[in-house]
C-alpha cells in the first residue's frame, strides 16, 4: 500500500477539525454582529445624556425634609442637606405626594445666650405611602452640632438616609 493512502483517514480527520474551527469562530462573529445591530435600529434617536432615574444599584429614593425651626445652625445643616441631597445620585429631594422617606427635623439652639454658636437636633426617618396617611417611624437621631462639624453631621445624616434606603427599598416596589 503507498504511503499516501496510509495516512488518508487521518488527514480526512484532521480537514474535518479545521473546517469544524473555521465554522464555529465564523459562526461567532456573525453573533457578535448582531447585538450592535440591534442596539441602534435604523431612525431611532439615541439620547446624548444618560437617565438620571436610577443610582448605582438601580434604586433612586425620593425623601422629603420637614423643618420648621428658625435657628441659625441648624437652618444651614438643614441647607447643605438638602444641597447634597440635590446632588445625590441615589436620592432625590421630592415634595410630591408618592412613597418617599420623610426626614423630620427639629432644631433649637444650644445656649440662648449664643444663638449662632451651636444647634441641638433631632432626626426622625419615617415611611410615607401617601401625603394624608399614617407615616412609619424607622429610626431616630439626636446631636449637637455647630459650625466646625456642621459637614461631618450632615454627611452622616445622609449616610443613614442612604441606609435606611437599602434597609427599607422593598417598600417602594
Amino acid at each position: 500500500m503507498p504511503r499516501l493512502f496510509r495516512f488518508a483517514p487521518a488527514l480526512s480527520i484532521l480537514a474535518m477539525a479545521v473546517l469544524l474551527a473555521l465554522s464555529v469562530q465564523t459562526a461567532a462573529l456573525a453573533q457578535q454582529d448582531k447585538p450592535a445591530a440591534a442596539a441602534k435600529p435604523e431612525g431611532q434617536a439615541i439620547p446624548d445624556t444618560p437617565k438620571k432615574d436610577m443610582g448605582v444599584d438601580g434604586r433612586r429614593t425620593p425623601v422629603a425634609i420637614e423643618h420648621g425651626s428658625t435657628d441659625v445652625v441648624g437652618t444651614r445643616m438643614v441647607y447643605h442637606l438638602k444641597e447634597l441631597l440635590g446632588r445625590s445620585s441615589l436620592m432625590t429631594l421630592t415634595t410630591k405626594d408618592e412613597k418617599k422617606l420623610v426626614l423630620a427635623i427639629q432644631t433649637r439652639e444650644e445656649f440662648t445666650g449664643r444663638p449662632a454658636v451651636s444647634s441641638i437636633y433631632s432626626v426622625a426617618w419615617l415611611y410615607s405611602a401617601k401625603d394624608g396617611t399614617l407615616r412609619y417611624f424607622l429610626s431616630a437621631e439626636t446631636g449637637i452640632v455647630d459650625a466646625a462639624s456642621l459637614e461631618q453631621t450632615v454627611e452622616a445624616i445622609l449616610a443613614k438616609t442612604d441606609k435606611m434606603a437599602g434597609t427599607y427599598g422593598y417598600l417602594f416596589q
